[in-house]
């Protein structure tokens, strides 16, 4: 095909082969750009089953209006051979990105967040991909996800594909993309896929679970030495544990990858919004460094008999070098010791710009994506100024901006990252006073009303379904145990559609241990606090906890972390800061749909 000329566009070079045909870069000299052809030749055009899922790709993709999806420009035909115009991006396949080893978390997040966004769409539209893998997801030059390859897409309203028949000998034959009654790729299909069974989007959200496995460790969740011992370790054997393969992933993204490689589709996340959220969520952690601070905490804790062994040891060594300076010295005179008492560092006032953490860098995209998620504004201006930043506020970015509906409270605070504004409130024109800190039980928050009388349907909550919430007070530094904390839902929670936990809704919650202090440098706690309990839209109250699942002990309390006031000596994390709470067991509620 390279030199050849078809319609207005020239053939330049062969790109490689997808699952339905070899893909060239082409030249469309009408419009003057660069496009990528799918080509649908030779024997492969002569079969009906093929031509069908060729020309079912072209219309299954460009119904899809996505930044993540890749853009179907046209279809043609030249004789018997078929041909796919699409949009031509430059960039390598995750199967060419990921090292041994697997990406680094903040990598795979970013990519992670883009994936589920445009395969929620797509859902959306109702067309299940079927064929997600790390050969079929393209990244940029500019780190853009793009989704390829929609050749065994189905529409979820119609009956499957093909019904199961003899595909065992295909399967024997066939490591990769299998033609048979199973369709797709063998290592990343789902367990009701490689049964033949009749699929819908779970099917995808499991799939999406074995190349997030793949991607933050390197491995593949299921593996053998042939398809169908592969495909028998997808119906039988749970992947490895994560945390034995790569341990520093954070325990939170194990879990969401957990739940998405449930054999079962019902206990899984029931929908790629759902993931999303979840990983958006974590995304936001890591990006403000909050997700791996308990595991490098963890880390650095030592037991308290190695701590008493230590400090006994340091003292008795004090102890003999003490006595044998005594022996060598008590005949001489002691010397005049000048003591010079330095003051203590000024406090830092409210108001003062805090110092600029160095592991993450605030831009225009961050301010959009915190947008998008529905993080409130007070949050947004305080984590601008306890960021480092790198805003572009040129005319056309400040328009395009305003266009994008960000406040203007907001783009003032970008154009001062370090000056102190006030958050949008009722209360802004008061001057902000920080009374000392009290364990006086703070006053209950209103409650939501409970969805009104008329048809409802039963929803129910899996265990450990996350949600953002964010501190309601301040927590003082030196908070007792047991004193009473208020949290509110950042947003609406949803599963299937349905809000089950409504924006604003109140949590409960409680500090769990008191921030202790080292000895001799070692040992020591932070201030840790746990939840309690949620307003659903019914009126009942869901039980929550601050951890994805609980400790062999039973506890699930996590550390007090951030906030910009955290920067004042007698806080530890100011009002709007955020966490990930999580449902503790399987709830139901009754919801409007």
């Amino acid at each position: 095909m390279v030199g050849r000329t078809v319609l207005h566009y020239q053939f330049l070079e062969k790109l490689g082969a997808g699952g339905m045909g070899d893909i060239y870069k082409a030249r469309d000299t009408r419009l003057n750009r660069f496009v990528a052809i799918k080509v649908l030749a030779g024997d492969s055009a002569a079969e009906p089953e093929r031509r069908r899922r060729f020309i079912q790709e072209a219309q299954a993709a460009s119904g899809l209006n996505h930044p993540h999806i890749i853009v179907i420009h046209d279809i043609i035909s030249e004789g018997e051979t078929e041909f796919m115009v699409m949009e031509y991006v430059t960039g390598k396949t995750l199967a060419d990105l990921i090292p041994k080893g697997g990406l680094r978390v903040p990598q795979a997040l970013k990519y992670a967040v883009q994936m589920t966004g445009a395969l929620s769409t797509a859902h959306a539209a109702g067309i299940v991909h079927r064929d997600l893998k790390p050969g079929n997801v393209m990244i940029t030059d500019s780190g853009l996800v793009k989704i390829l390859d929609f050749g065994l897409a189905k529409l979820t309203d119609r009956g499957p594909m093909s019904q199961v028949g003899d595909a065992t000998q295909t399967i024997a034959d066939a490591p990769l993309t299998v033609e048979g009654s199973i369709v797709g790729t063998v290592s990343y299909m789902s367990p009701e896929q490689a049964q033949g069974k009749k699929v819908d989007s779970r099917s995808d959200i499991f799939s999406l679970g074995v190349v997030l496995y793949e991607m933050v460790t390197g491995s593949r969740a299921f593996g053998g030495d042939s398809a169908l011992s592969t495909l028998s370790a997808i119906l039988r054997d749970e992947a490895k544990p994560i945390a034995e393969i790569a341990p520093d992933v954070p325990p939170q993204l194990e879990q969401v990858i957990t739940r998405c490689l449930r054999k079962n589709p019902d206990h899984r996340w029931q929908t790629m919004n759902d993931v999303q959220m979840a990983l958006n969520a974590l995304k936001h952690e890591s990006d403000s460094g909050m997700l791996y601070k308990d595991r490098i905490r963890a880390d650095k804790k030592s037991s308290p008999m190695a701590v008493i062994s230590i400090a006994a040891g340091l003292i008795i060594a004090l102890a003999s070098a003490g006595s044998w300076w005594w022996t060598t010295h008590r005949k001489l005179a002691p010397p005049t010791v000048e003591l010079r008492v330095t003051p203590p560092p000024a406090p830092i006032v409210p108001g003062t710009p805090a110092p600029v953490p160095s592991d993450s860098t605030l831009t225009n995209e961050s301010i959009l994506e915190m947008l998008q998620a529905k993080v409130p504004t007070g949050v947004i201006l305080s984590h601008i100024r306890s960021s480092r930043t790198n805003f572009n506020l040129s005319t056309d970015e400040i328009i395009r901006l305003a266009k994008a509906g960000v406040p203007e409270t907001v783009i003032e605070q970008m154009h001062h990252p370090r000056r102190a504004l006030a958050a949008p409130s009722t209360a802004a024109s008061a001057p902000e006073q920080h009374p000392a800190p009290t364990t006086k039980p703070p006053a209950p928050l209103p409650s939501p009303e409970p969805v009104s009388a008329g048809q409802t349907v039963s929803i129910t909550i899996p265990d450990g379904s996350p949600f953002r919430v964010a501190l309601a007070d301040d927590i003082p530094a030196d908070a007792p145990e047991g004193q009473a904390l208020r949290f509110v839902a950042v947003d609406d929670f949803r599963i299937k559609n349905a809000v089950v936990i409504a924006n604003g809704a109140p949590v409960t919650g409680a500090i769990a241990e008191t921030g202790k202090k080292k000895f001799l440098g070692m040992g020591g706690s932070k201030l840790s606090f746990r939840l309690m309990q949620v307003n659903a839209v019914d009126g009942r109250k869901l039980n929550v906890r601050a951890t994805p699942a609980r400790r062999p002990d039973g506890s699930a309390h996590r550390p007090v972390e951030g906030g910009s006031r955290a920067k004042l000596k007698e806080i530890a994390a100011g009002a709007g800061t955020e966490y990930l709470a999580y449902t503790d067991g399987e709830q139901t509620v009754s919801a409007h749909k």
